[in-house]
């Protein structure tokens, strides 16, 4: 039996009933939501779904914590080189003007000629000036800011150990609605993790704590040792650290798993590629290899089977890989 399980995140393109079979079939292992999309009617029902479906399939409701975000747009901004971009820390901002973003104090926290990263860092502003709640973004490159994007600013300290009204009202969520997983973001403290399993007590949820920025990794061995499962999220960790040294902070939180006996997840662009190509590159295959030759318990697909062209294939080219790796690890 294989024994490295593959998370598959459910959104629009998976939210079926007839293609979250075919996702087990393919080699779905754990169904995944991700609170930071989509609305809590929305994972209601799609909770509804796979429970009618894939009765045992386990599901992990990712928690939309700390992490800033872009608010849900009408226009999605493109822009070319040194074009400026406004975020503005004002809700009623849908894009035509300016950006809203959901941290209503981030225009205290910047200043002149601060670095701002968008959408797992393939995105990169410098702050030109702060004018009252608005943030004028000079664009490094071209692109597009889309909806609900992640904003990094490595800097900046987004209250460790508070818990937010929000964070409480998405926990419990999940808890009533039986989830059997949660993934807490930017998890930098025993201390957190223990005010969240106060929350948990009455029930017999998992709560997996994400290190993905330099206080989780500062603190990795306490973080582990009190959570019950580990994420290791690449995009917002390569961002908020140093993207050079990525593959040796995965090789470390994995190798600090395997010593404290906690199952981990390497998570973020595994199988980014097939978003829009029916097959893998073949870094993405090394990619997959190496993190369960290393000693990982989890794979995790996001966008691929959320939003990406094909879903059933990232599944099952992830299974194949899993199946083959395993076959020949001694």
């Amino acid at each position: 039996m294989k024994k490295i399980k593959i998370i598959a995140t459910i959104g629009p393109k998976t939210a079926e009933p007839s293609t979250l079979v075919r996702l087990f079939n393919a080699g779905m292992s754990i169904a995944r939501l991700n609170g930071a999309h989509n609305t809590l009617d929305w994972h209601k029902r799609a909770i509804k779904l796979i429970n009618k479906n894939l009765p045992n399939v386990p599901i992990l409701i990712d928690i939309p914590g700390k992490k800033i975000r872009t608010k849900s747009l009408i226009k999605e901004p493109k822009f070319k080189k040194d074009d400026v971009i406004i975020l503005t820390t004002e809700q009623n901002y849908r894009g035509t003007k300016k950006v809203a973003i959901n941290h209503k104090s981030l225009h205290q926290l910047l200043s002149k000629n601060d670095r701002v990263f968008a959408d797992d860092g393939s995105l990169s502003f410098v702050v030109t000036k702060i004018n009252a709640n608005d943030i004028y973004c000079r664009a490094e490159h071209a692109g597009q800011l889309k909806s609900t994007k992640g904003i990094n600013v490595p800097h900046v300290d987004l209250g460790s150990d508070k818990l937010s009204k929000k964070e409480k009202t998405y926990i419990n969520f999940a808890i009533e609605n039986k989830a059997n997983f949660i993934g807490i973001s930017f998890v930098e403290s025993e201390k957190y993790i223990k005010k969240i399993r106060n929350l948990c007590k009455n029930s017999n949820i998992k709560i997996i704590a994400k290190i993905e920025n330099q206080g989780g990794l500062d603190n990795m061995q306490s973080i582990i040792e009190v959570a019950d499962g580990i994420m290791i999220d690449r995009g917002d960790l390569s961002i908020e650290t140093n993207i050079d040294s990525i593959a040796l902070f995965q090789k470390k939180i994995i190798n600090k798993c395997l010593e404290l006996a906690k199952p981990v997840i390497v998570a973020t662009e595994m199988l980014d590629s097939m978003i829009y190509k029916p097959f893998p590159t073949k870094a993405e295959v090394l990619d997959i290899s190496n993190a369960i030759i290393d000693g990982a318990s989890c794979v995790m697909l996001s966008g691929e089977t959320a939003v990406g062209n094909y879903p059933i294939n990232s599944v099952k080219v992830m299974n194949d890989i899993s199946l083959k790796v395993e076959k020949n690890i001694k």
